[in-house]
């Protein structure tokens, strides 16, 4: 049971730090700071009972029970936040051709946002950031389509903030499933570089961390091009965050 309780103290803290690195970038969307440091304190104690080979006292096992109530009902309530679907548009329908499907949706996604942007006297890069080669098999061209959907909300935005231009996006090496990729979570990352006026910086990442689908934003770096400030480059990393159906969000308690 002590073990079981750790457990929960431990992912429900990591939901709570991952879902806060994402929203903290536009202004603490979601305060997850108390709850983050009361886990920690929690776990932390509880991990130097077990080192002395003493059981918590009664009292702090009367906290973590609160704290894995509370826990719980967080996870519950931040899974389906979190969680990305994959939408239609961005998908292979059943019947249909892996490969002619994923022709078709570059094709459309090209001329709404490249040729789009170009018609507004902006740029965004001719490729959209997918490989030089076009991916096989359904579980493939579905993983890249899924990057493409990233692109998609996050170019979006960009333009409509009014952001000058995407210098560059980076998919993800279409990969099989890395095997220090454990747990329940995993992200799908997509990375970008964005140049304009500090506004357009901000009221992009806002509108991303406002959107849906939910993506968390790391890593994001802001470089100043002038003297005055007043051009910018943004770098940062837009996640999708994928829940495995077939992995327990608390595993199970061995013996």
């Amino acid at each position: 049971m002590d073990r079981e309780l750790r457990r929960l103290i431990i992912v429900g803290a990591a939901l709570a730090v991952a879902l806060f690195t994402g929203r903290a970038v536009i202004g603490a969307l979601w305060d997850a700071d108390e709850a983050t440091r009361q886990a920690l304190a929690m776990r932390a104690k509880l991990k130097s009972g077990g080192e002395a080979g003493t059981r918590p006292a009664r009292e702090d096992l009367a906290e973590v029970t609160r704290l894995r109530e509370e826990l719980s009902a967080r996870l519950e309530s931040l899974l389906p936040a979190m969680a990305y679907t994959q939408p239609a548009d961005f998908s292979v329908g059943p019947g249909e051709s892996p490969d002619l499907r994923y022709i078709e949706i570059v094709r459309r996604e090209q001329d709404e946002l490249v040729k789009g942007a170009a018609f507004a006297g902006r740029s965004v890069p001719s490729n959209l950031g997918l490989p030089d080669l076009n991916p096989t098999g359904l579980e493939d061209v579905l993983r890249t389509l899924r990057s493409l959907h990233v692109v998609h909300v996050v170019v979006s935005a960009a333009l409509a903030s009014g952001v000058d231009a995407v210098d560059a996006i980076k998919m993800p090496a279409v990969a099989r499933k890395a095997r220090s990729e454990t747990g329940f979570l995993r992200t799908h990352r997509v990375e970008f570089e964005l140049a304009g006026a500090p506004r357009a910086m901000r009221d992009t990442l806002a509108a991303i961390a406002a959107g849906t689908p939910y993506l968390a934003l790391d890593d994001v770096r802001i470089e100043a091009q002038d003297e005055d400030g007043t051009k910018v480059v943004c770098r940062f990393v837009a996640s999708a965050v994928l829940v495995d159906a077939e992995q327990p969000v608390l595993p199970a308690e061995k013996g």
